[in-house]
């Protein structure tokens, strides 16, 4: 297979779903922190409120992705059969809007669970689906590199609006001392939240181009294409599919069982703000060339030439990330150097993995495919997320960066199992 050169309209797709991306992130790090912080900071709730919010959002997640990947599959719009799906980015975002309103729990729960559930899960079907629709398999790699690093544009927003949003509106806790954020803050900065996402939703459905409906397979009904994706004959045929998935599954838990406590290990290190500016200004750079490099060779030696090496050294610096701390002191130029590698490893690892997943999915049914794949990021985060909570309760926080290469390393041999997907000539 030979190396094929962008065009400019790949260019231009690959940027606006980077986009799309982009407004994921944003999305999602507000419902992530400030729809738990709203429970706890203004509705004065305990802590199982916000579990049981989390669990219950993240089983609706986990059916209505598959749900909406066999309606896209077989949808036949003068839109396209993704693109109208992003426009349901716009419901979620609204909903998100009115969640900073809220006068009780079970307001909160109807919002986040059964709106943002339903027509969010819409947008991440359509927006996965996007890349193997439009981008050749020997651009793959390289189209992941660009788009997640456009992504992390959101993620610096998300961080950003952290750090600003406890400063404008953070307020002393009256009961115990420590800050919160008020009511009309969670409103400012949730609104910010859903307007982004509305609005990328609708930019990628007025500019994003697909493939003309008369080159699109025939339709199925939805309750024999569900049928389908459950039956023993499609599941041998799939069999790498299902084999990445597993992989992916466990490398997945190694980045679930940091990410969820992360910002509490880097708030609780006492940094000041002016430090943590100068940790992300050294990280996200390399990130950013990191990331575009693994899409590269991704494309140019294959999926999985490059994948043991490096996960293996991103892992030897998270086995040193502990050692940065000692009682109350920080090793803070040990820590600038080690935290590009925690970043590495919980954003830029997954570019050639998510290129190797996407070549396995079914050509006329990779919405329905990676509605099954969404199982990797939900089974995944209650694995990692418990097993990271336990090791921080009994060891102390910075020993979670031994637990995540313990799931990283043990990956490695379910990836190796997984064909290659790209054979160079």
């Amino acid at each position: 297979m030979k190396e094929k050169k962008f065009s400019k309209f790949l260019r231009r797709q690959v940027l606006l779903i980077g986009l799309l991306y982009c407004g994921d992130y944003i999305f999602f790090f507000f419902e992530q922190n400030y729809f738990n912080t709203y429970i706890d900071h203004v509705l004065n709730l305990p802590e199982i409120y916000i579990s049981l919010m989390v669990s219950l959002s993240a089983t609706m997640g986990l059916i209505m992705n598959f749900v909406w990947g066999v309606f896209s599959d077989n949808t036949r719009s003068k839109f396209g059969r993704r693109r109208p799906y992003l426009l349901l980015g716009m419901i979620a975002g609204t909903a998100m809007i009115f969640y900073g309103l809220s006068p009780s729990f079970y307001i909160c729960l109807f919002i986040d669970v059964v709106i943002i559930g339903i027509f969010s899960n819409a947008y991440l079907v359509a927006e996965r689906s996007l890349i193997p629709d439009t981008v050749e398999i020997e651009n793959r790699g390289r189209a992941n590199g660009i788009i997640n690093a456009v992504s992390y544009i959101g993620l610096l927003v998300g961080v950003a609006f952290l750090l600003v949003g406890n400063e404008l509106f953070g307020v002393q806790d009256p009961i115990d001392g420590g800050t919160i954020i008020t009511q009309e803050g969670h409103f400012i900065l949730l609104s910010v939240g859903g307007i982004i996402f509305g609005l990328v939703g609708l930019i990628g459905f007025i500019f994003i181009k697909e493939k003309p409906i008369s080159e699109l397979p025939e339709k199925k009904p939805f309750l024999k294409e569900l049928k389908n994706s459950f039956n023993l004959r499609e599941f041998k045929a799939q069999k790498e599919f299902y084999k990445i998935t597993l992989a992916f599954m466990v490398f997945q838990s190694g980045i679930s069982s940091v990410m969820p406590f992360l910002f509490v290990f880097i708030f609780g290190l006492g940094l000041s703000t002016l430090e943590l500016f100068t940790v992300i200004a050294v990280a996200f750079p390399i990130l950013f060339v990191v990331t575009l490099y693994l899409g590269k060779v991704a494309d140019k030696f294959g999926r999985k030439k490059f994948v043991p090496l490096s996960i293996i050294l991103t892992s030897i610096g998270y086995l040193i990330v502990p050692f940065t701390v000692s009682g109350n002191n920080v090793n803070f130029v040990l820590f600038i150097v080690l935290f590009p590698f925690i970043m590495v490893g919980l954003l830029a690892l997954v570019t050639p993995l998510n290129a190797w997943a996407q070549d396995l999915l079914p050509e006329d049914r990779r919405g329905t495919f990676n509605g099954i794949f969404n199982i990797v990021f939900t089974v995944s985060q209650v694995i990692g997320s418990i097993a990271g909570g336990i090791v921080a309760t009994l060891f102390g926080i910075q020993w979670i960066f031994l637990l995540g290469p313990v799931f990283f390393i043990a990956s490695i041999p379910l990836f190796l199992k997984v064909k290659e997907t790209v054979i160079r000539e």
